[in-house]
């Protein structure tokens, strides 16, 4: 699956746990079958007893692999059922001492699945089984597609700022990527305690401070909430009574109320001691998946709820943690958490409650959506830009690729965007148009569209002088590929350049592209170009390498010393020279 993995475990609460990065795995484990799931675990367990640190995820649909009542339940999760890395051990550093910048990143707002109808619907079929006596709860779930760009630690950065959890963290492979808020933890292990704190009862938290404490008070007292809460609380002692010291179960804390910018969340705990001779890998096959996501009796309503929800889980809903060799483990819920393959645009976000026989449908719909909000709280706002050339001849040169190109922007970044309609709109901007001229296209979030037309002269004189500069953000900035109005970065090196244009330098030091302008570089009768990552995709860009006139190849300053060409469909190519 992997030739590489990191981990990064992260308290974001004010004087939290120190988080853990573990990188440099000497193995990693998988499972993608159910056949595979209980052998990992082994394996993983073989790893830590030999000295090593085991770290990783095991998806929801891992546990149909844990109790053979479920086998024939089971479904493909759509990714690994599992996935482990043993480590060294794991450093320390702090979320600022992490590379990605939150502004970096852009997270849409999250957009269910499946519609309210459909989710009632859905939750009057649990409430058949509920008054069937089937079982007495159920964790009913749906997914959420969320537009994401930019690298994967900007993105938890970004969330972060609105979740404050406790249990969340980062896991990237060669395959995909997990940012988790979690306020959750599933279980600890510390000296042979064994601490559990489900989490079952949510209110929305409110601006006014005498409101917001009403409503905590209001979800302390609350017999419905306090209800579902102690149905997992009872699950979950008689899932660590199997692993447990007999007697040792207890429950020290009950229908606390822990607080996060978002929702209010009603919290019990339930400790015990390990028996002798179990460790971690074995409350993991006992008491996986979390009662807490699927309901109870655990079993009956995992066999419901996979008939019920119209798609696999994958990650949400799962585990994520860490076990050392000496025996202490940690591992979290994995809710308020985005799962992506890597270079996608679209992340999944699981939202669920937990239904009884009085749950009202809309209600349980809206807690829902209100779990969602601290991605909704991080929606970037900005307009997509396209800068196009109007000739008197021609119309606007090239427009069917910058359509095409706007539109495929629009769609990574959860734009809407009529196509008809923009190409309308230029077209009655520039009608009877005599001049040459630059058309700027601006598009909102919500599809609105504003042009300004306007001339442009040539540069004075060429070669005209290019300035180099450090590239400004992080090479995994969402910004550098997509043109928005958020650009204040570029304009501003080519202002303080006091050159025509400014050309970026990479960490690497490669150059990759210039404020406004791709580069090009002359040599054996070809045009080189940096290759496509971290740049713009201009469209002068694209013609040249489609027509074979220009190739991608690593570009340096050096490369620069002799001429070199700067162009974008607007002006053509340039000659330029350094600055």
């Amino acid at each position: 699956m992997a030739n590489a993995m990191w981990i990064y475990f992260d308290d974001a609460r004010a004087g939290g746990a120190a988080p853990r990065l573990y990188s440099g795995a000497s193995e990693i484990i998988v499972a993608r079958t159910q056949a595979e799931v209980l052998p990992a675990l082994e394996a993983i367990r073989a790893g830590v007893r030999s000295g090593s640190h085991a770290a990783g995820y095991l998806s929801y649909e891992a546990g149909y692999a844990l109790d053979p009542a479920l086998k024939y339940s089971a479904r493909d999760s759509g990714g690994p059922l599992l996935c482990f890395g043993l480590f060294d051990g794991f450093v320390s550093p702090s979320i600022d001492q992490l590379p990605g910048d939150p502004d970096g990143a852009m997270v849409g707002v999250p957009r269910p699945r499946i519609g309210p109808e459909e989710y009632v619907a859905a939750v009057e079929r649990v409430r058949e089984h509920l008054f069937a006596g089937d079982f007495y709860q159920a964790n009913l779930t749906f997914g959420c597609d969320v537009a994401v760009a930019g690298d994967v630690l900007a993105v938890y950065k970004r969330l972060r700022r609105s979740s404050l959890a406790g249990w969340g963290g980062v896991l990237r492979t060669d395959e995909l990527a997990l940012v988790s808020c979690s306020p959750e933890q599933f279980f600890t292990i510390r000296d042979g305690v064994v601490e559990a704190l489900p989490m079952k009862g949510t209110a929305p938290r409110l601006t006014d401070a005498d409101s917001d404490r009403a409503e905590a008070e209001a979800l302390a007292a609350d017999e419905k909430q306090r209800a579902e809460n102690l149905m997992i609380v009872d699950l979950m002692r008689n899932d660590l009574a199997r692993v447990s010291e007999t007697g040792s179960v207890a429950v020290p804390d009950l229908f606390r109320v822990d607080h996060y910018p978002t929702v209010h969340q009603m919290v019990s705990r339930i400790t015990s001691r390990l028996r002798d001779g179990l460790d971690a890998v074995d409350v993991l096959k006992t008491i996986f998946p979390c009662g807490s996501v699927t309901g109870a009796p655990k079993i009956a309503a995992m066999q419901a709820l996979r008939r019920l929800e119209g798609e696999a889980r994958g990650a949400y809903t799962g585990s994520m943690g860490w076990i050392e060799p000496g025996g202490d483990a940690a591992f979290n819920v994995l809710i308020r958490t985005l799962a992506w393959r890597n270079g996608a645009t679209v992340a999944r976000l699981g939202l669920g409650s937990g239904l009884v026989v009085d749950s009202k449908p809309r209600d349980e719909w809206d807690e829902c959506l209100l779990k969602g909000d601290f991605v909704r709280r991080e929606e970037r706002q900005f307009d997509l830009i396209e800068t196009m050339r109007f000739d008197p001849s021609e119309g606007i040169v090239e427009l069917e690729r910058h359509l095409a190109r706007l539109k495929g922007s629009a769609e990574d970044l959860d734009f809407r965007f009529d196509r008809h309609a923009a190409r309308n709109e230029l077209q009655a901007a520039t009608f009877g148009r005599k001049e040459r001229g630059m058309v700027r296209l601006l598009l909102a979030k919500g599809g609105a569209m504003a042009i300004q037309v306007k001339p442009f002269d040539d540069p004075e004189e060429t070669p005209v002088r290019v300035a180099l500069a450090p590239l400004p953000v992080d090479p995994g900035d969402f910004r550098l590929r997509y043109k928005t109005t958020d650009r204040h970065f570029y304009d501003k090196a080519r202002s303080e350049s006091g050159a025509y244009e400014a050309l970026f330098v990479d960490p690497d030091g490669h150059v990759t592209e210039g404020s406004r302008s791709n580069v090009f570089v002359e040599k054996d009768g070809k045009l080189l170009t940096p290759p496509s990552g971290s740049l713009m995709p201009g469209v002068l860009r694209e013609i040249l390498l489609e027509q074979g006139k220009a190739v991608e190849a690593p570009v340096t300053p050096d490369d620069l010393k002799d001429g070199f060409f700067v162009g974008n469909i607007v002006r053509g190519l340039i000659p330029a020279k350094l600055a």
